[in-house]
């Protein structure tokens, strides 16, 4: 997304202008203009996605664009002076980079912790500081493969991805052209052919396996190859290809400007054909690269189809030379809104939106990036490099501040939550309720535990490593409570099943019972496939786990699914929950299917941050909460099977009419579809109720608490 606009070969034959034919084009519009294209796309994607389904792809053009300027660049000073400066050149990436992203991260901490609820300034520094030290792509990656990170509110830093996929390539594609000029160093003769013969190699070897791993990855459903920098470096490398190949020529003006149609034309076609859907980068991403490709090979066209009319236009250059300072800008005046509001922007919004982001890109560019780069005291690249170090730790410094004043605003809530503890007779959490009353709290002060900002932990912890991954077709066995025990329960089923598997293994081990469980994020135990990205894998997965439990038959079997899942139709998700129930009765155990928890609002945890004294604000109405499909499907199932015992929770969440997202002084949600650890073991003694109905005792007493 960056780089001066220079042609990176010298053009044999006579230029348009008339230039001499040893000399290379200086100023390449072609190449600005597809840079505004470009960042166009990524903008209007962002702020309409369902007009521009797939924009996402103008990053790969920058890509592309990004690779064919650098790599020209290093060569041409190879050629000239025998070797590369890599003090020089990372001065220069330094110098055109760093000063404008800088700004731009400082800034928007400063501004997003005005808007960002306090629950989130964690994860808001934690890609604040990634953002600084390009390595946010490795950071989102981590978060994609981490079930419990997946649903992470989406910060105003997440575009800086794309930034270090770049800076990483920039580390490494220099190496790699001074390892082949060192290489041609002895070598007679043409050295300037041999140098392009052995970098094409080099580079068509790292493009070829980056490009073939890109595909593996896709295939396999590895959420992170987005984000990875080995997933995406064939992308640059595709650009230093090119840079290497292409010779500028006035000649073959009718071909070069169908190839330059063709090329924007495919990348348009992209942006409209590709979805969010789409199985990318892998081969999908074949297309805005091949498309970028083409318009930078096409050059300077004229005549008849000719894309100049487009490219010469004063607004397009304008934008494609602001393109850098838009993308660092837009995304964080998205976010912020969309936190702000609490919603999408309407359109006469989005194009307020649009409005502010080219004001601050023109500021930037003018201000900041302009200055930095032609600046005289900027030149020294020794102190460019101290600079731009000294700089990024500044900036480190401030997007650290949230987090020390969210430390503070935690040590008090420690403090206040300092005598609640939640265990059985403690009357706080699913214990407070008395009949139809859900209160929020218990204690004279509106304490809530765990303290907000670290409830995105509480996922039945205990039992991570007991969970198998969602693209896994085998589901992990562990064994829990007394080996030698007389009675076995299974607990079975996806990470809806998993929230609740605290106060089941702890009631059972109480008695003395083996508890076996077979956990499987985003995999519903029904021999029917639901529909998702990881169908065959978990109904794989389920066949085998359906045969073990059939062969150890446990005394009991709880089960449930997430109220949210989809089927092909209503009716094969019923069949397929009736059929597997029906055959672990046969097998001989006793099933008992556990009705999913309501679902709260989207952003109840930024909601109770907000409302943290009347959470009741945060409330959904009952029958919203269980609105979703699942549902539906689940109650059908229940009906149906032979013998099955519905465990329902909903009175220990909801009122008559509302559902809590604060029960007992207990946050009840650690997302907007998983309920706390700490939730979930309040829940205890009517869970044993359930499975152990000669235990009504706790429930009772529990009850008694919960009237004081």
């Amino acid at each position: 997304m960056q780089g001066s606009v220079a042609s990176p070969l010298p053009a044999p034959g006579r230029t348009r202008t008339g230039e001499n034919p040893t000399e290379r084009r200086r100023f390449l519009p072609e190449v600005q203009a597809l840079r505004a294209v470009a960042v166009a796309l990524v903008v209007i994607y962002h702020l309409e996605p369902t007009m521009l389904p797939g924009g996402f792809i103008g990053v790969d053009v920058f890509f592309v664009i990004s690779g064919f300027l650098i790599t020209g660049h290093m060569l041409r000073e190879v050629e000239q002076t025998g070797r590369l400066s890599l003090t020089k050149f990372w001065a220069g990436r330094a110098r055109r980079i760093l000063p404008a992203s800088l700004v731009a991260i400082g800034v928007t901490v400063v501004v997003a912790t005005a808007v960002v609820p306090v629950t989130d300034w964690a994860n808001l520094q934690r890609q604040a500081l990634a953002s600084i030290f390009y390595v946010q792509n490795w950071v989102l990656a981590g978060d994609a493969v981490d079930y419990l990170a997946a649903d992470n509110v989406a910060t105003p830093f997440q575009h800086f991805w794309s930034l270090a996929v770049e800076e990483q390539f920039y580390l490494l594609w220099p190496l790699v052209v001074v390892g082949a000029a060192l290489a041609v160093r002895r070598v007679r003769g043409n050295r300037t052919r041999a140098l392009r013969a052995l970098v094409l190699v080099l580079f068509g070897l790292i493009v070829a396996a980056s490009f073939a791993w890109s595909v593996l990855q896709v295939n396999a459903g590895d959420p992170a190859a987005y984000f990875a920098t080995t997933t995406r470096l064939w992308e640059l490398g595709v650009g230093g290809l090119l840079a290497v190949v292409l010779r500028h020529t006035d000649r073959f003006v009718a071909a070069r400007s169908v190839l330059a149609l063709a090329g924007l034309g495919t990348i348009t076609l992209g942006a409209f054909l590709l979805t969010a859907a789409s199985p990318f980068p892998g081969v999908a991403a074949l297309v805005p690269v091949l498309g970028a490709v083409a318009v930078v090979a096409a050059g300077r066209t004229a005549g008849p189809g000719s894309l100049t009319w487009f490219v010469d236009r004063p607004g397009v250059q304008w934008l494609g030379n602001v393109s850098y300072s838009l993308y660092l800008w837009h995304f964080p005046v998205i976010i912020c809104f969309g936190i702000w509001a609490d919603r999408r922007p309407s359109a006469l919004e989005s194009l307020g939106l649009l409005a502010l982001s080219l004001l601050l890109a023109q500021l930037s560019y003018v201000l900041v990036e302009r200055p930095v780069r032609l600046g005289r005291w900027a030149r020294p690249n020794g102190r460019m490099l101290i600079a731009a170090a000294g700089a990024m730790a500044m900036t480190a410094a401030i997007a650290v501040t949230p987090t020390i004043r969210a430390q503070v605003i935690e040590q008090e809530w420690r403090q206040e939550s300092v005598g609640i503890v939640v265990g059985p007779g403690s009357g706080y959490g699913a214990e407070a309720i008395s009949g139809t009353r859900v209160p929020a709290f218990v204690t004279p002060d509106p304490v809530i535990v765990p303290n907000l900002r670290d409830v995105h932990k509480e996922l039945s912890r205990t039992y991570a490593a007991c969970a198998g991954g969602a693209a896994s077709d085998v589901t992990p066995v562990c064994e829990f409570g007394d080996p030698a025990g007389t009675r076995t329960i299974a607990v079975v089923g996806d990470s809806h099943v998993r929230m609740f598997a605290s106060p089941i293994v702890s009631a059972a081990e109480e008695r003395g019972w083996r508890v076996v469980t077979y956990l499987h994020d985003s995999c519903i135990f029904s021999l029917e496939p639901r529909v998702a990205r990881f169908a065959k894998p978990c109904h794989e997965a389920n066949v085998k786990t359906l045969a073990a439990l059939r062969a150890d038959a446990p005394d009991i079997v709880v089960t449930g699914m997430y109220g949210d899942s989809e089927f092909a139709s209503p009716s094969d998700g019923v069949d397929g929950l009736v059929r597997m129930w029906n055959a672990l009765h046969e097998a001989g155990s006793r099933v008992v299917a556990l009705k999913d928890a309501p679902r709260p609002r989207r952003d109840v945890l930024e909601c109770v941050a907000d409302h943290s004294t009347v959470p009741e604000d945060c409330a959904v109405p009952r029958e919203v909460a269980f609105a979703d499909p699942g549902h539906a499907t689940f109650d059908a199932a229940v009906r149906l099977a032979a013998d099955v015992q519905l465990l329902d929770l909903t009175d220990r969440f909801c009122g008559p009419e509302q559902c809590m997202p604060v029960v007992g002084n207990v946050m009840v949600y650690r997302d907007h579809n998983h309920i706390t650890d700490t939730y979930a073991r309040s829940l205890r003694p009517y869970i044993a109720d359930a499975l152990w109905p000669a235990a009504g005792s706790l429930a009772q007493h529990a009850g008694e608490a919960g009237d004081r």
